[in-house]
């Protein structure tokens, strides 16, 4: 079935711009057409695809409904003229169709387009480029989700800046304002978490969305990135000539030294008296393993007695799967050996460990940590506001730390990324080990004897 759909051109003309209509007229073909019906800007409604027409009776009403009126109507035409057309109808012929329209119905002869009407074809829209990317390339759950928030903050930008941007559109000053955006879309909710009433259609054209916090620098440099790798793909499948990236200056995101559990911390967990508090036991000994194992949390609660191979653990890391696709082997310590023989069960479709949801294993941590007495200070950067912070260890421990537990630790005593990223499932010179080379005390404090 014939569809339409009226959105409104980039280009400026003293305050109006013209209308374009995307034509579908069946699922093979569709076409992005000059509708040659220029409308004042300020009265076009993006959201809704429709000129807002002033309730009060005036002369400004009285021609808006009139354009109204011959948007309608050529929406009407094309439509009815897809019972007759040919197999071979293209994009001319459907130009020459709405060229017909403005004639009173009566064919056109083929004439070049005019200046005005040779604007160049802006490519699709950048939602359903977003929708298309996600749904052929992205194929880890986690990385779609992702994914999928990405999309849905362009999507929300759009509806800020009430243009309905094209992929051929966006420029390095739209990333700049799309960035922009980003840092400010928390203030578009009052002190409750309500949306304030100037805002309010943006998230009624936008479900799924939660009141937004304030995102860190980090945050937003992930979100810019996942849509730079959405423009880099468009230019790959031949959508794009060149990324709007090509010409943006992309901030990096900042970490501050990495923190993580000393060797003796973590005996002194394993050893603690949990008796009073046999579930926080339990995640005590998963929380000790995956320190052993070093794995990302996605793939350690993955683990089933099935990916036990001898004396290790053998495992085809989630982020790296469809890059490398390499196994990773990581042999198993006495203790990890002592944890796992406490809970296997016999059936190997069954989790390795008795796991539950993310959020309540990452408040455990903490409790962990807390009762146990680890309240060592560490000193953090801040990522929304990008300041030095100090605060206990527990408060700031999550599933993540014992990952760095795993590496931390490993590199005090081999300093060999290659070595340490066979265990890890890292990319061949990832620079994500750079951030462990800040060098220990006890390795400072004999160095400095000199002075005394």
């Amino acid at each position: 079935m014939a569809s339409t759909k009226i959105e409104i051109a980039k280009k400026d003309r003293n305050g109006t711009s013209e209308l374009m209509v995307r034509f579908c007229y069946d699922r093979k073909h569709s076409y992005r057409l000059h509708t040659l019906i220029w409308v004042p800007q300020t009265a076009w409604n993006a959201s809704k695809g429709r000129l807002i027409i002033p309730r009060i009776q005036s002369k400004e009403q009285k021609q808006l409904s009139q354009l109204q009126a011959q948007v309608d109507d050529l929406s009407a035409f094309l439509k009815s003229k897809c019972i007759e057309a040919p197999s071979s109808a293209d994009k001319d012929y459907w130009t020459q169709k709405v060229k017909e329209f403005h004639n009173q119905g009566q064919p056109m002869t083929n004439s070049p387009l005019t200046k005005e009407e040779d604007e160049i074809d802006l490519g699709e829209d950048v939602i359903d480029a977003f929708t298309a990317f996600i749904n052929t390339k992205v194929t880890n759950a986690k990385t779609k989700e992702q994914m999928e928030v990405a999309k849905r903050t362009v999507k929300r930008y759009t509806l800020y800046v009430k243009r309905e941007l094209r992929l051929k559109e966006w420029t390095s000053s739209d990333l700049a304002d799309y960035q922009h955006f980003l840092q400010i879309e928390h203030t578009f909710f009052d002190e409750k978490g309500k949306c304030k009433r100037k805002y309010q259609y943006i998230y009624k054209a936008s479900p799924s969305c939660h009141p937004q916090k304030p995102r860190g620098g980090n945050a937003i440099f992930a979100l810019m990135k996942k849509l730079r790798t959405m423009f880099n793909w468009c230019v790959k499948t031949g959508r794009l000539n060149e990324s709007p990236f090509r010409t943006f200056q992309l901030q990096g995101c900042m970490y501050g030294t990495p923190f993580y559990m000393t060797i003796d911390e973590l005996n002194t967990l394993y050893h603690f008296d949990f008796s009073r508090r046999p579930k926080l036991a339990i995640q005590r000994d998963i929380f000790v393993l995956q320190s052993n194992l070093g794995m990302r949390i996605a793939d350690f609660y993955g683990l089933t007695t099935a990916n036990i191979v001898g004396e290790a653990i053998e495992y085809i890391p989630g982020k790296t799967l469809h890059d490398t696709g390499d196994v990773v082997r990581v042999p198993l310590t006495e203790r990890a050996k002592e944890i796992i023989n406490r809970y296997r069960a016999d059936d190997s479709s069954i989790s390795l460990m008795p796991f539950i949801s993310e959020q309540k294993y990452n408040d455990a941590i903490k409790d962990m940590l807390r009762l146990a007495g680890i309240n060592r200070i560490v000193t953090i950067l801040n990522p929304t506001t990008r300041l030095e912070e100090k605060h206990p260890i527990y408060e700031k421990a999550s599933s993540h730390m014992a990952r760095r537990n795993f590496i931390g630790n490993l590199y005090r005593v081999v300093q060999d990324p290659a070595v340490i990223s066979s265990m890890t499932g890292h990319k061949p010179g990832s620079r994500a080990f750079e951030r462990y080379r800040a060098i220990q005390d006890d390795i400072k404090k004999p160095l400095l004897k000199i002075f005394d």
